[in-house]
């Protein structure tokens, strides 16, 4: 899924927990095999190229393009599956592992042929008016999808915390005592690591890259981090990011540069640390409140912003404020 996996598993017995591990690896790419758009042949870029008409696919395929729309409908747009022809045009049209080591800078940045706005300032935008959401037809008998013509879906804003939350169900009926997942930094966790011990997960520092910001300490449940600073590159209008504002068509620019959200599951995690990225302290704060979420925001000016009960799982490490 162009990002790293790891899957731990606590238990007492080394041979069922290398099966777990073999099957939990086999899932993960079998998932990317089905909704990766940098593979032609996947079954999300199938889907889409059968935009107009009626098209079968897995339960798994089927049921992860649903959660995308629910998504789309639970942060009034913000996050937004149908923005592929944006990312493309905004120069994210191939796996961000792909591009040759010498095409990036001291900061990481890759270079990319790309014309036109990189990033508009989404604190500037004003009058925007929710759309209608797309209008794809669902057939549960078939598990058949029909999108509107021209439309094409991109489930990397929630396809990881998906395949997370997948993995770790399989590992947990597998006969795991306990587990975490981490694919891409969608990190989903279950059960007792050792004797009796929590989970922790560190949160990165934004303002100071490879050194941790706060530790997340978990005995079951979800944490996902959307950052401004992991997936840059530069056009010829200026660096671009993977996140896009669909109220602009380009690379989001707001008050945050990082959010973590910890959730039941990972996509939920996911998407409304995305969403809220996009939307600012000030509506993403209220956003995920709504969500009834527990959440770390960290501003552009290195100031922390809690929301809900994130105190209660929350070591703070690092340099913000």
């Amino acid at each position: 899924m162009g990002s790293d996996c790891a899957i731990t598993i606590a238990s007492t017995d080394t041979a069922q927990a290398r099966v777990l591990a073999d099957q939990g690896e086999a899932t993960v790419r079998q998932l990317e095999a089905l909704w990766s758009r940098f593979r032609p042949d996947s079954e999300l870029m199938m889907l889409n190229d059968a935009a107009g008409s009626a098209f079968g696919v897995s339960p798994d395929t089927f049921a992860a393009v649903g959660y995308a729309l629910e998504a789309w409908r639970l942060t009034d747009g913000l996050f937004d599956p149908t923005l592929l022809d944006a990312l493309i045009a905004a120069g994210y049209d191939r796996s961000f592992d792909t591009l040759p080591s010498e095409s990036r800078n001291e900061r990481g940045l890759a270079d990319s042929e790309v014309s036109g706005p990189a990033v508009i300032d989404s604190r500037h935008v004003s009058g925007y008016e929710v759309p209608a959401p797309p209008e794809v037809q669902f057939d549960d008998e078939t598990f058949s999808i029909t999108l509107p013509a021209g439309l094409r879906l991109d489930l990397g804003g929630i396809g990881k915390g998906r395949a997370a939350d997948i993995v770790a169900t399989l590992l947990e009926r597998g006969g795991a005592a306990g587990g975490c997942v981490d694919l891409g930094g969608d990190i989903v966790v279950f059960g007792d690591r050792t004797e009796g011990q929590s989970w922790a997960v560190a949160v990165d520092d934004p303002a100071a890259p490879g050194s941790d910001l706060a530790v997340i300490v978990l005995d079951e449940g979800a944490v996902a981090t959307s950052s401004q600073g992991r997936r840059r590159w530069r056009t010829a209008a200026g660096d671009a990011h993977h996140l896009i504002d669909p109220r602009t068509g380009a690379s989001a620019r707001s008050d945050l540069v990082a959010v973590t959200v910890v959730a039941a599951e990972a996509m939920w995690a996911e998407v409304y640390a995305k969403a809220a990225l996009i939307a600012g302290s000030v509506a993403g704060t209220a956003m995920l409140e709504s969500a009834g979420l527990a959440a770390m925001l960290v501003t552009d000016e290195a100031q922390l912003v809690f929301v809900g009960a994130i105190d209660e799982f929350m070591i703070p490490t690092g340099t913000s404020h």
